[in-house]
């Protein structure tokens, strides 16, 4: 997602290799779907539990897009 360009933190686009940080905003905007979250926490290892996936951001907006704004994109 990064390489197309529709992932920013911070309001820069991102590439796939950037370190997120606490604090850091994250936005995904896909052709359905715009989310934009807060990182409250990075874990230490690569596996992470349901449960604890939930604990490690906080959704500060999220919309899917209206069948007429994905035809503007096309």
């Amino acid at each position: 997602m990064c390489d197309e360009g529709v992932v920013k933190v911070n309001g820069k686009v991102a590439k796939a290799s950037k370190e997120v940080a606490v604090n850091d905003v994250i936005e995904v905007d896909t052709i359905s779907k715009y989310t934009k979250f807060k990182v409250l926490k990075v874990p230490k290892g690569k596996n992470v539990s349901k449960k604890e996936s939930k604990e490690l951001i906080e959704i500060l907006e999220e919309k899917k897009k209206d069948i007429k704004d994905i035809i503007d994109l096309l």
